[in-house]
């Protein structure tokens, strides 16, 4: 996973203007009369004034030179001269938010981003950065109190965090999965596990007692709050509910008291004690009547929701989070803070079509041959084999694509036409990569230090790898990139050998006529390794791979990919500053 941003520029020329046409005013005369005999008739009227005759012009000859077009350039292609696919977004995916009552500003946790964004709640502008400088790593929630002291939740790491208005940092181990965080209107502070383990517990503010399990089975909470009863009202994800919880009953004791959200990912309570659901797999806000059950749609997206919260003026910030977006809800409507654009760049891949898709985690978008967006698959956690389940790799298989998602464990076929998931795969440890070779589909497994078939695990076609990261294959030999050795193999038939050795922390590989291109990331450049020779030569150069890793998660964190396309072009993604280039050859 990844942040940062740049731009890229691009040249472009113009021909000449054709020279402006002379206009030419030929002499006009008068024309001539006689006068007529004398007669007795009667007298006649002079004859009628001439007009001149009509103005005339006359136009050059059209330039019918030619100028040959520029050359293409030469390798290595310097950076300025890619063009973007998309839009590089300024953060890199988001997910818990929490409007300071102090200042107004927006407090947004991003686990990708590996860091927390303060934004002006009028234009979105990013005002701070928090980020592994000042203690945080992998935010999933945050919470500003009212003077100011910022608390969040580290998913991965499993911390809960703290930074007091003087700038003190603080952190205590609650465990992996930590993630929803709030405060009681009496100072008490609370946090919940998903996804990497279970539980509600209280936390000391201070941090220094160790929390409180008040119930280490209740699973799957997320974003939750305190209503005016002063019971806590929280999401179960998995099951669609709104819960009640009463944090000093022994046991606890969850009560449902509304249901039918596809997934319930938030509640949050406006000033006058009214409760707001996030329905994330609709993309969808509620306001909720508790006493009648009806409920009021305020919002509905094409993409995914993860949190929302009200400022002190009841205005509502969502977190449409892969698409990097805040959007506001208050008196004047929806306003949406900035642009979509991509935040967590992985694998690309070009179908025969020419559609160009990229893998950021929780989305996968298809792009024309304009760089605009045709195409959106959003992870809504759906059941194995029924949906779209995130992609950090992806791979084209004729018209098909390969997908693996190393947070999930899932190594999915999809028909891109349809979103119909045609094989669903969840045994591989830590997928990074998948892709076809020959007639089996293999993948990267960084839990095994191998790569495998997918349908049998057994079927190890190259073992005792530390970070196996990329994937190509000519449908006989099999490539292969180690990220921490940064060896680069090839496996056939007759068994396996070490085609480089000592690359900087080489990640994605594609097959290029009759080289290898690899994505060198600690040298910020893709190289080509000629597959006769071994000789190897800069391809591409001035690329950016500096995200941080993310506590808790794999070292190369995203997959840096380079993909060739039907015509030529080669797109590489830079997860250090959130792009993916085209380079015209």
């Amino acid at each position: 996973m990844a942040t940062a941003f740049a731009l890229v520029g691009a040249a472009c020329a113009s021909d000449d203007a054709a020279d402006e046409p002379a206009d030419t005013e030929p002499a006009s005369s008068e024309a001539a009369t006689t006068e007529p005999p004398a007669t007795d008739a009667p007298e006649t009227t002079e004859a009628p004034e001439t007009t001149e005759a009509p103005e005339t012009t006359t136009t050059e000859a059209p330039d019918t030179t030619t100028t040959e077009p520029p050359p293409p350039p030469e390798e290595p292609f310097d950076v300025s001269l890619a063009t973007l696919v998309g839009r590089p977004a300024d953060t890199s995916s988001l997910n818990g938010v929490s409007v300071s009552p102090l200042d107004g500003n927006v407090y947004v946790a991003s686990v990708g981003g590996n860091e927390i964004t303060v934004h002006d709640p009028e234009t979105g502008e990013i005002l701070d950065r928090i980020g592994p400088e000042r203690g945080v790593n992998g935010p999933d929630d945050v919470f500003v109190t009212d003077d100011g002291t910022v608390y969040w939740t580290d998913l991965l790491a499993g911390n809960v965090g703290m930074i007091t208005p003087d700038g003190e940092f603080k952190k205590q181990m609650v465990g992996p999965g930590v993630n929803p965080i709030t405060m009681s209107d009496d100072g008490r502070l609370f946090v919940a596990r998903i996804f990497l383990g279970d539980g509600l517990y209280e936390i000391d503010p201070m941090l220094d007692a160790d929390p409180i399990p008040l119930d280490e089975t209740l699973a799957g909470l997320n974003a939750f709050d305190f209503g005016p009863d002063g019971a806590l009202y929280a999401p179960s994800f998995f099951t669609g509910d709104v819960l009640r919880i009463d944090v000093d009953a022994v046991p606890i004791a969850p009560e449902v008291v509304a249901s039918g959200f596809g997934i319930s990912s938030a509640v949050k309570f406006d000033s006058a004690g009214e409760p707001h659901v996030v329905d994330l797999e609709e993309g969808q806000v509620f306001k909720l009547d508790l006493a009648s059950g009806d409920r009021e749609m305020l919002l509905d997206i094409d993409g995914t929701i993860d949190n929302m919260s009200f400022d002190t003026d009841d205005r509502l910030f969502v977190i449409a989070g892969n698409d990097n977006q805040i959007i506001r809800i208050d008196d004047d409507g929806v306003t949406e803070l900035g642009e979509l654009g991509i935040g967590l760049p992985g694998g690309v891949a070009v179908t025969p079509d020419g559609t160009v898709w990229l893998a950021e985690l929780f989305v996968l978008r298809g792009y024309d041959a304009d760089g605009e967006v045709t195409t959106s698959f959003y992870d809504a956690f759906a059941e194995p084999g029924t949906g779209f389940a995130g992609a950090a790799s992806v791979s084209a298989d004729g018209d098909n694509l390969i997908l693996s998602n190393t947070f999930s464990g899932s190594i999915q076929l999809m028909d891109p036409a349809t979103g119909e998931i045609l094989q669903d795969v969840r045994t591989v440890v830590f997928p990074v990569n998948a892709i076809r070779h020959g007639d089996r589909i293999v993948a990267a497994q960084a839990g095994g230090g191998n790569v495998v078939n997918v349908d049998d695990l057994d079927d190890v076609l190259l073992a005792d790898l530390a970070i196996p990261t990329g994937l190509a294959s000519d449908g006989t030999t099999l490539y292969v990139s180690d990220w921490a050795t940064g060896n680069v193999w090839a496996v056939d038939d007759g068994g396996a050998n070490v085609v480089v050795e000592g690359l900087a922390q080489p990640e994605g590989i594609a097959i290029d006529g009759d080289r290898l291109l690899v994505v060198e990331t600690g040298a910020q450049q893709v190289i080509a390794i000629d597959l006769a020779s071994g000789e190897i030569s800069p391809v591409i150069t001035g690329l950016d791979f500096s995200a941080i890793p993310i506590e808790g998660f794999l070292p190369n964190g995203a997959l840096s990919s380079v993909a060739i396309g039907p015509d030529g072009a080669i797109y590489v993604s830079d997860d250090g500053v959130n792009s993916l280039y085209r380079f015209e050859r």
